[in-house]
């Protein structure tokens, strides 16, 4: 019985969700104009801007000890060093997703999550 509900909430964790716009008695092609409508109002507005962002991580390091004295009987020192990492981001990557939800919910179309699609 236990692995009956193992494998069942593995399934259920794997599974995956979707979201998609839903609009009562529309059709493919109505929701193709009003998303090509929004993806242009989004985009003009909020073009595509990528920058150079970085973060820092910290790393793990151990060195040999040299003296006892300074390694508290330890053969090996701990420590940490910083490491800086560059990415490119589109900064208007949100504010055109914004524009957009709003543009097609303005247009009658609602975001619905649907599981196991």
């Amino acid at each position: 019985m236990n692995i009956k509900f193992t494998l069942l909430f593995a399934t259920l964790l794997l599974s995956g969700c979707t979201t998609q716009w839903v609009k009562s008695s529309a059709n493919a092609e109505d929701f193709t104009i009003s998303k090509g409508a929004c993806e242009t109002l989004s985009e003009e507005k909020f073009p595509v801007k990528n920058e150079v962002a970085q973060r820092t991580q910290y790393t793990s390091y151990y060195l040999p000890c040299g003296k006892k004295d300074d390694c508290k009987n330890e053969k090996y020192i701990s420590g940490q060093r910083p490491e800086t990492q560059s990415y490119v981001m589109d900064v208007n990557s949100g504010s055109r997703q914004a524009l957009f939800n709003q543009c097609m919910k303005l247009r009658g179309w609602t975001s619905e999550t649907k599981w196991f699609p």
